[in-house]
């Protein structure tokens, strides 16, 4: 059997305390994936590149082998095929550090097997769009691919297009589409069933009003006739799996997908009918309308940042995602924060992953947290 080598990398984890809170999040969910990848049978070396010392030395502690790290400014695809070309590596797989939370020894079991079946050349990703982990089989195509890749969310894309690979894309869930970015990606976590023990351990620290919110969601997900709006970058078929495994109304506003992806971010074209209201109204008007609308909120706020043009720093996003709103600097995200957390309904805000991969999260979460039908079915 050929042992595949593992890479995982952990960017910087920022200065402010809602960024380390982040990081220390990846970093428990980086120890759990380690320890799941350690079971399976074709899994070679971990290898870890950590931006932090803290990282990096607790992750050799769980049994990783540390990688130097780079010198210079960071560019994920020259670093990843330095590393492929430097250890002779034929095949690899590579996982953001904090990109597969919940997926179980058994189910990366079944991503390496895939590897194994296939001569021609291959990768299995979480994501064909925006990859956030992948196993490839021909790993010295990175080589050649190096200067294309300036971030991981790419390589589906171009081992498809540019190299002629088999993408293989594993089946959406919460384990292949759950990566934390955010905050609100961490919280959505607290009730899953295949949340590891270092993760687990590290969401109760989280304060009991985060969770509760996050409890609340779940309560009215649970409950006939409830409402729910979502707002940013959903998709149809989140929307029609809500649809289909709740009965619950659903308000959604979707907008802008793939902004990132496209360069309308990068170009300053972002445009958005929710963020024109809120700039018209201003927050306190349009939280106490959108409170009127449905019994909870999850908000891709990041849409509207796009939007109004002036970008808030890591520290700022993160803190009002947690509702920190006295260490936020930037005031017109201070005040919306401001107006969120005082909201009598739950509202999460949070990136892309508060309409995606936490959508998924909560769902299989229902079941196992014992949450039942609090209403009477006869009236939704």
């Amino acid at each position: 059997m050929n042992m595949v080598p593992v890479i995982i990398m952990l960017p910087p984890a920022g200065l402010s305390e809602a960024e380390g809170w982040v990081a220390e999040g990846r970093r428990a969910a980086a120890c759990d994936l380690i320890h799941r990848l350690a079971g399976v049978q074709s899994v070679g070396e971990i290898f870890v590149l950590a931006a932090e010392s803290v990282d990096r030395e607790t992750l050799v502690g769980t049994g990783a082998v540390p990688l130097p790290t780079p010198s210079g400014p960071f560019h994920f695809g020259q670093t990843l095929a330095g590393i492929v070309d430097e250890k002779g590596f034929q095949q690899a797989a590579y996982f953001g550090g904090a990109s597969a939370p919940l997926l179980t020894e058994s189910m990366l079991q079944d991503v390496f097997h895939r590897l194994e079946e296939n001569a021609r050349p291959t990768v299995v990703v979480n994501n064909y769009h925006s990859t956030d982990w992948m196993v490839l089989n021909q790993a010295g195509v990175l080589l050649q691919l190096q200067h294309r890749l300036t971030k991981d969310n790419s390589l589906g894309w171009v081992l498809d297009h540019d190299a002629g690979f088999d993408v293989q894309v594993v089946l959406p869930n919460a384990a292949s589409q759950v990566d934390i970015d955010t905050p609100g990606d961490l919280l959505m976590l607290h009730r899953h069933p295949s949340v590891g023990n270092a993760l687990k351990k590290f969401l109760e620290s989280a304060s009991a009003s985060q969770l509760d919110e996050v409890d609340q969601i779940l309560e009215i997900m649970s409950t006939p006739a409830s409402s729910l709006t979502l707002i940013g970058r959903t998709s149809p078929q989140l929307w029609k799996m809500l649809n289909e495994q709740t009965q619950i109304w659903i308000r959604t506003f979707a907008e802008e997908r793939g902004m990132v992806a496209s360069g309308r971010f990068d170009r300053g074209e972002v445009r958005s009918l929710i963020g024109e209201i809120v700039e018209d109204w201003g927050p306190q008007r349009f939280i106490e309308y959108i409170a009127n609308l449905s019994n909870g909120v999850l908000w891709d706020t990041r849409v509207w940042m796009a939007h109004r043009g002036k970008w808030p720093s890591t520290a700022d996003r993160f803190a009002a995602d947690l509702g920190w709103v006295d260490r936020i600097n930037d005031e017109p995200l201070k005040k919306l924060a401001h107006s969120v957390h005082q909201c009598d309904v739950p509202i999460l805000m949070g990136g892309h992953g508060v309409v995606a991969g936490g959508i998924y999260a909560l769902l299989e979460s229902l079941e196992t947290a014992g949450y039942q039908p609090s209403r009477n079915e006869s009236q939704s």
